[in-house]
């Protein structure tokens, strides 16, 4: 039986301790919210602040003070701790460049050049012609307070402005979903009085400087990720766009942290997304107007951010090959796309998000995703431990605080609304998925603190409060997942097997995909991959179910039938049962068991050689009293053993274990067989001869004087058997041929 310390597995074939999903105690209650119009009571109650009046007057309404300027420099992570980059508009063409000093003042600064693209950019306030883009590329130490300027022409440089670095292995970064600037309206869109940026400016500046001000409970955050959907107008009116894009890009902490972001839906179909940011590692995978996916490393972990408005999934499946490649040893993969395929809000968890689970799901298990991030649900959700749409019970893991240690599957988190710009109820059912999951209309953040071998999520309100419980991944070093076992095994060559192996090998992995209930998408996938962005394309633009492919209950999701994980996941919500720990415990026993007990054809050869060689060396014993020559009895027992040990010799079930015992037990018994022959002449007195009588033949190798002679082919014992498990050289021929053909089988 096998016990495993998960994956640090002791091979025997068993099952380990009994966990459960539920059952822990919930530290905070966070309540669901009724059906309502959110938005409008937050947007309307911060309106009515003083706060919000004082900061509309004197800094957002001011025109001269800059606050239509799209073209702030935005900071983003670069391709490694090391790294950061730079992109901003300007209002005249020139040479791009950023200084970045450990002094303020600007003394001994290190000057980066980067590039410049023409644009035609107006928010009707200010008119930009260039974006301008600079990597600081392998640079940075760990704990160090830097300044930083840009300038595009090397002459005059703007105000300089701090960057802290804090430490490469232990550091927080900060989740926000659906900033949304201008989603909460049309009260005045398109105009200086557009009251819905403004607000949701301010809300967006609140939970900012709650999240990372000077008491902000993550001040020391390393960057932020923003999981898409930064601005609201989707459609081609780019002074619209860039009027938002001001809003999104006016708190003032954005020139003092990067900001990772990921294309939503409302942003993907302009290239202002691409002139914006400057993300590292930046690829056509992927790609829609906005832009492609891309990845980054920091510290022990490896970023992967998915434009999950293109549906090609082997383009995905690139870009995601090239980052694991980027960062083999990476102890946390963290992927984040905009659309909550694993969410809760109305409509989205059971319409698009589940159409688009489809393709992205396998995408986490293929890589072994630990934690993926979304938004575009607007409401909070955290899922159980979910590895191929099933639920994997894990212990500590639960709808209260969670504690994981070396979990399978990956744990996904919807954001909610860093801005309270849109609000959107949750789906009537909760979905079997769900460990938690919240409404209640106020803007949210979350802290994520991330060493080598933990990662701890926090979610607040821009108030500071508590808003969901704390969730947390542990992993301690050695260990590795199911599915990395399941790959490893899948890899292995059944053609230099025997077959006894190869049936382990096969069972092993069946019964994962049995306890995960696998099953073939791969018609669906690849028609959605296919027929992306053409008239037959299954699902439109938004990922909404078309061209009759719509089910009959609701048209916008795919129809029953169309994709077997859409079914196991949506369709069969009320039936999909969580698999238990044991059951992945004895899987994942099963797979390690298989792949050290593996027997290759070449070593069962050998061993079969080996008996070979021990029935040649029994075939040509002598039984006698001259030295060198055996007494009748070892000859005897010898034959017994190999009889013994060849019925142990079965191709269809031996093991690796058992092979390599068998052939040293052999070896040992041949050693002892040959090390007990005569070591010298024996005489043999008159009355230990043996007389011959009726139903006693003479030993034909022994003479009249009672001497023994050789034979001149086949060898007798003394009683007319002859040695060997097969007796003659021809039946010995017979039991090789008979090897030979089971393994050809």
């Amino acid at each position: 039986m096998i016990q495993k310390t998960k994956k640090s597995v002791l091979l025997s074939l068993a099952v380990a301790t009994t966990v459960s999903m539920v059952g822990n105690t919930q530290a905070f209650a966070f309540g669901e919210y009724a059906q309502g119009d959110g938005t409008k009571k937050l947007n309307s109650g911060l309106i009515a602040t003083q706060d919000y009046k004082t900061w509309y007057d004197t800094k957002w309404n001011q025109q001269e003070t800059g606050e239509m300027d799209s073209g702030k420099v935005v900071l983003t992570p670069g391709k490694n701790e090391k790294s950061l980059n730079f992109a901003w508009y300007s209002k005249e063409k020139g040479n791009p460049q950023i200084r970045i000093s450990e002094n303020q003042d600007m003394s001994q600064a290190k000057i980066f050049v980067g590039t410049v693209k023409p644009i035609e950019k107006s928010n009707l306030f200010n008119t930009y012609v260039a974006s301008n883009k600079v990597v600081v590329e392998n640079y940075l130490q760990e704990n160090r307070m830097y300044y930083y300027q840009y300038s595009i022409d090397g002459q005059n440089w703007s105000e300089a402005k701090k960057y802290q670095t804090h430490s490469f292995s232990d550091y927080q970064a900060i989740l926000v979903g659906d900033p949304q600037i201008g989603a909460s309206g049309s009260n005045g869109q398109g105009t200086k009085e557009d009251t819905d940026i403004a607000v949701n400016t301010y809300a967006w500046n609140k939970t900012l400087n709650s999240a990372l001000g000077e008491n902000g409970i993550a001040k020391n955050a390393s960057f932020i990720l923003s999981a898409g959907d930064q601005i609201d107008y989707s459609d081609d009116n780019y002074v619209i766009r860039e009027q938002e894009y001001a809003g999104y890009l006016y708190p003032e902490v954005l020139r003092t942290i990067p900001v990772s972001t990921t294309i939503g839906n409302h942003e993907s179909k302009g290239d202002d997304y691409s002139y914006h940011y400057n993300n590292p590692n930046t690829s056509e995978l992927g790609s829609t107007e906005s832009g492609g996916d891309y990845y980054y490393s920091y510290g022990d972990a490896l970023y992967i951010v998915l434009n999950s408005n293109n549906r090609n999934v082997e383009e995905h499946r690139q870009l995601m090959t090239q980052a694991v490649k980027s960062h083999e040893d990476a102890k946390w993969k963290i992927v984040m796309f905009h659309h909550d395929i694993y969410g809760s809000g109305s409509p989205h968890s059971d319409v698009d998000g589940a159409n688009l689970r489809i393709l992205f799901a396998p995408l986490m298990d293929e890589f072994n995703i630990d934690m993926c991030l979304t938004g575009h649900d607007h409401s909070y959700a955290r899922t159980y431990q979910i590895l191929d749409g099933k639920v994997i019970e894990t212990e500590g893991v639960g709808e209260g605080v969670s504690n994981a240690v070396n979990p399978e599957g990956t744990l996904y988190i919807a954001a909610g609304s860093a801005t309270g710009s849109k609000f959107y109820t949750l789906n009537t059912t909760k979905q079997y998925y769900l460990a938690e999951r919240s409404n209640t209309p106020v803007p949210t953040f979350s802290t994520i603190d991330v060493s080598s071998n933990e990662l701890t999520l926090k979610t607040y309100d821009y108030e500071g409060n508590k808003y969901a419980n704390d969730v947390s991944l542990r992993k301690t070093d050695g260990e590795t997942s199911i599915i990395e076992e399941k790959d490893a095994v899948k890899k292995l060559d059944l053609s230099v097997m025997t077959s006894g192996s190869k049936m382990r090998i096969q069972d092993a992995l069946e019964n994962v995909d049995t306890i995960l209930d696998t099953r073939d998408d791969s018609v669906s996938v690849n028609e959605l991959t296919n027929k992306y962005n053409t008239d037959e394309d299954p699902v439109n633009y938004y990922g909404y179910a078309q061209n009759g492919y719509g089910d009959e209950s609701n048209n916008r999701v795919l129809k029953k039938g169309y994709s077997t994980l859409l079914d196991k996941t949506l369709y069969e919500n009320n039936t999909n049962a969580p698999v238990s720990a044991d059951a992945i415990t004895n899987a994942y026993a099963n797979l390690t068991y298989a792949q050290k007990e593996v027997v290759t054809t070449t070593e069962f050869t050998e061993l079969k050689n080996q008996f070979v060689d021990a029935e040649k060396a029994l075939m040509t014993a002598i039984i006698g009293n001259k030295k060198g020559e055996y007494k009748k009895e070892t000859v005897d027992a010898f034959k017994k053993t190999l009889e013994n040990l060849k019925g142990q010799a079965d191709e269809t079930k031996i093991t690796k274990s058992e092979l390599t015992q068998l052939s040293t037990k052999l070896a040992d018994e041949r050693n002892k067989f040959a090390q007990s022959a005569n070591e010298k002449d024996f005489e043999v007195r008159p009355e230990q001869q043996q007389k011959p009588n009726a139903s006693h033949t003479p030993n034909a190798n022994v003479s009249n004087n009672g001497t023994s002679t050789k034979p001149s082919n086949s060898i007798k014992t003394g009683d007319n058997e002859p040695i060997g498990l097969f007796g003659a050289t021809g039946i010995t021929a017979l039991a090789i041929a008979w090897f030979l053909k089971r393994r050809n089988k």
